[in-house]
């Protein structure tokens, strides 16, 4: 389990941990600070795409290689970062990383059920739990490992930590067994069985959703729905679609979730990429400092995500959810660098428990209205909508922020945030309702 773990946890972390290291970099290079955007979002359209992608391989072919084939990926995004002579290089990088680290999940979820299924039995919840906390929870530990690198190596840390990680990871991952897939007798297209159709379909769409946000205008947003409903007819009559359109339209309820992944990762990114910025601007604190302020973040995160598990009643979980992230929304409207620091880390204590809570009410909804036999499917769907909400944010503080990071931006990411959650209290009401799902689709098709 510890080199699939080391593997599921890099995605995360490394989607989090360049937070502190932002303003550092765009110094550096002499950009302004919104530019610090063009390093977060190009690694969630990766790992937007990457995610089912390498899923999708992993059932093809042997899962180990998938495994193996992200470790090294994420050796050479580390490498090019580490020795990058222009910022140009670190988006490569971040491109390159995005992919790598996309295998990791997907791969170990395959490899776990091969290897329970061989002996007749299903995947344990502990081993299940494991997973999905290396693979959700540990984000929030990113922005403190990021601080304590970059006060140590400078920025490139957050890059260089890569190496080793992958080195020890490739090592332990001799232990884990091969589980190849039997080949068909017929030869299969690669190129047909991963949709490379769909996945080009929807990088355009992935990528004009990244000028919208980034530079609105009424012919890209023409742009956008056009490419949407091109994308969504061209899956619907896919054998085997990249994004299965089908089956959500099958499945309301689950697609609810989807929605809820999309904003809530939509508002919590805004939340931690603004505030640890902030602070390092208006509190004048160093990367280290702003890492060692938010650990209590940290802290509360992992432990109200654990404790709200324990509860049974899913309704009173996700009531608990959207109620704290409207209070966190309405915290960061009223924020300001004359409150003391106190303050601003009771505040960030509050984001903890907002994202814990949420992570794990989205988690158990998922759980609850994904039909059996295709939880891998509803899995690679539910993170491939978090990402576009990532996407989505990493534009948006790239164009706040560009003009400078102060009081006043900050406070306009904040009605954003509250947009958004606005349309997760819309979506919980929509959630208990009581709409009834649409015929099976494994038994309708």
């Amino acid at each position: 389990m510890l080199p699939l773990v080391l593997g599921t946890m890099m995605n995360p972390l490394n989607s989090t941990m360049l937070i502190t290291a932002l303003t550092t970099i765009c110094t550096h290079f002499g950009r302004d600070t919104g530019a610090g955007a063009l390093l977060i979002t190009p690694l969630y359209i990766a790992a937007t795409i990457g995610q089912p992608l390498m899923g999708r391989l992993a059932d093809i072919y042997n899962p180990k290689a998938v495994n193996r084939l992200g470790f090294i990926l994420v050796f050479i995004a580390g490498v090019i970062g580490v020795f990058a002579p222009a910022f140009e290089w670190l988006i490569v990088s971040r491109v390159i990383l995005g992919l790598g680290t996309s295998a990791a999940y997907p791969s170990s979820m395959a490899l776990v059920t091969r290897k329970y299924r061989e002996t007749g039995q299903t995947v344990p919840g502990e081993v299940l739990g494991i997973l999905t906390v290396a693979s959700q929870v540990v984000m929030i530990l990113g922005p403190v490992l990021g601080g304590f690198l970059t006060s140590v190596m400078g920025w490139y840390g957050v890059f260089f930590v890569n190496i080793p990680w992958v080195i020890v990871s490739l090592y332990l991952s001799k232990a884990i067994p091969s589980y190849p897939v039997k080949k068909s007798r017929k030869p299969v297209s690669v190129l047909n069985e991963v949709d490379a159709g769909g996945i080009l379909l929807f990088g355009m769409f992935l990528v004009s959703v990244f000028i919208t946000v980034m530079k609105f205008h009424w012919f890209f947003l023409a742009a956008l729905i056009v490419l949407l409903i091109v994308f969504m007819i061209y899956e619907w009559k896919r054998e085997n679609p990249f994004v299965d359109v089908k089956f959500m339209y099958f499945r309301p309820r689950l697609f609810e979730v989807y929605l809820r992944i999309l904003f809530t990762n939509y508002v919590t990114y805004l939340l931690l990429y603004s505030m640890i910025q902030w602070i390092e601007v208006v509190y004048e604190k160093t990367p280290s400092e702003a890492g060692v302020l938010t650990l209590p973040m940290s802290v509360i995160s992992a432990v109200s995500a654990m404790m709200i598990s324990k509860n049974k009643n899913l309704k009173k979980i996700n009531a608990a959810a959207t109620i704290f992230m409207m209070i966190t929304c309405a915290g960061l409207l009223v924020l300001s660098g004359k409150f003391p620091l106190a303050v601003i880390i009771g505040f960030t204590v509050v984001v903890g428990a907002t994202t814990g809570t949420n992570m794990v009410a989205n988690q158990l909804s998922l759980n609850a209205e994904a039909p059996s036999g295709k939880t891998g499917v509803s899995f690679g769907l539910y993170r491939t909508f978090g990402y576009i909400g990532a996407v989505v944010s990493g534009m948006q503080l790239k164009t706040i922020f560009s003009g400078g990071i102060t009081d006043g931006s900050l406070h306009s990411i904040g009605l954003c945030a509250s947009v958004g959650g606005v349309l997760l209290v819309l979506l919980y009401v929509a959630k208990f309702r009581g709409v009834r799902a649409k015929p099976d689709p494994l038994k309708f098709l």
